[in-house]
């Protein structure tokens, strides 16, 4: 199998996700016999109760047919839980989220809190609240029921902006609008791509072809697998309804999921038949591809993409852009300069670039009050709001209290106001 072929082998198994129905039916009535005849079990309270202290989870019952109702009990901090093993018992639930069951010295298992990394955070903030060492812009680390960090972070009166599960900042970043982004905001697809680039992308040849995300790292509601295009769900992934088109003969307009406002380049599938639901960064990765692989098969050795970059979830080329002059500058999706952030090579700037406060600012370009870039397009490690100057990191979120005197701030040096100095290095 061609290299090409393997990239899209990987794609059909991380999208082409199915979920699979059973054709197996009871008999009409056969679950109110089941239930005169046999009875069911009294189900758990914590169902039915579910508040801060006792919570459970509805599922189907494991009798025939699911006739009975069932809840999984989530049992709650410093509980009894059993962790198996011969001679351990059965538990009817499980310990609730953020806890894992642990053994103790007593000989029993009780719920814990789990150890990570995102509950470290949390109890470091909640030592520097207690001694008054959190800026008011500061918010505490969210974690998910496995103790890893929540699937996106948000920077008061900035952006939100989607995270690993060890709270590394990675594609997808919108407006910070409150609830409004938080309920709409999953982060599914985006996390899809860091994984296949963490556990797959080192050990392929090629870069992968993954899903296509839209701007705040959900999946796109088109996916396409070769020439074959489906309406997804934006959340999951999943293949939503059974229409879809080839490319071949119909385009992409035609699938009722089209939205014009999330097709960043329409002059790709202009024309007539056969059509293409495409990006220039795709495109160009594709020729790429082809090329090396014809030549290897004409009997050339062909060394001209050594290192051969994919193109962001979205399918386009990424936000710092190589000049011809050989300087670096920030661009956005269309790969048009951001404000004139740019950095010259054999410079500190040029190493350290990163162009995010240049992405965020130009999110915010409606808003008045926007944080100040250094001139690579990197956050400036001091910013200042409303008579308040505080301390930043990489992502724009403050650390530490604020203050109305810079030169009590931690991270103050004597040139902070300097966009080009040694505060506007990555940290």
């Amino acid at each position: 199998m061609d290299g090409l072929k393997s990239i899209l082998l990987v794609y059909l198994l991380f999208y082409l996700r199915c979920v699979c129905g059973s054709t197996i039916l009871c008999e009409s009535g056969f679950c109110r016999t089941y239930r005169f005849e046999t009875g069911c079990a009294v189900t758990a309270s914590e169902c039915s109760i579910n508040n801060a202290t006792h919570t459970g989870l509805s599922m189907l019952s494991p009798t025939v047919c699911n006739c009975c109702e069932f809840c999984l009990p989530f049992y709650g901090e410093d509980l009894h839980c059993s962790r198996g093993g011969p001679g351990m018992g059965t538990n009817v639930g499980r310990c609730g989220p953020g806890l894992s069951c642990v053994a103790s010295d007593d000989g029993f298992s009780y719920c814990r809190r789990m150890e990570s990394e995102c509950h470290s955070a949390q109890d470091d903030y909640e030592a520097r609240y207690e001694a008054g060492d959190v800026g008011v812009l500061e918010s505490p680390p969210i974690c998910d029921g496995k103790g890893s960090y929540a699937h996106f972070d948000c920077v008061p009166t900035q952006t939100c902006y989607c995270q690993s599960d060890e709270g590394e900042r990675i594609f997808g970043e919108v407006l910070n609008l409150g609830a409004v982004t938080t309920q709409n905001m999953h982060c599914g697809c985006s996390k899809m791509h860091e994984k296949i680039e963490k556990n797959i992308a080192s050990g392929l040849r090629f870069p992968v072809v993954g899903p296509r995300c839209t701007s705040d790292g959900n999946f796109n509601p088109i996916q396409c697998l070769n020439r074959t295009c489906y309406c997804v769900d934006k959340i999951t992934g999943r293949i939503d309804g059974d229409h879809s088109i080839n490319l071949d003969y119909e385009p992409i307009k035609a699938l009722s999921c089209y939205d014009a406002t999330l097709d960043l380049f329409p002059s790709q599938s202009q024309g007539e038949a056969p059509y293409n639901y495409t990006t220039p960064c795709l495109e160009d990765l594709r020729e790429k591809i082809e090329f090396i692989l014809k030549s290897e098969e004409d009997g050339y050795n062909v060394d001209l993409f050594n290192n051969l970059a994919g193109c962001l979830p979205d399918g386009t080329y990424s936000r710092i852009r190589t000049t011809r002059s050989g300087s670096r500058i920030c661009v956005d999706e269309t790969r048009h300069q951001l404000g004139d952030y740019e950095a010259l090579p054999g410079t500190q700037q040029f190493e350290d670039m990163d162009c995010k406060c240049a992405q965020t600012t130009a999110i915010m370009k409606a808003l008045n009050e926007r944080p100040v870039c250094c001139n690579n397009g990197n956050f400036r490690t001091i910013q200042c709001r409303r008579g308040l100057c505080r301390c930043v990191d990489s992502d724009g979120k403050q650390y530490g209290r604020e203050s109305d005197t810079v030169t009590s701030l931690s991270c103050y040096k004597p040139d902070w106001r300097n966009l080009n100095s040694t505060d506007c290095y990555a940290r």
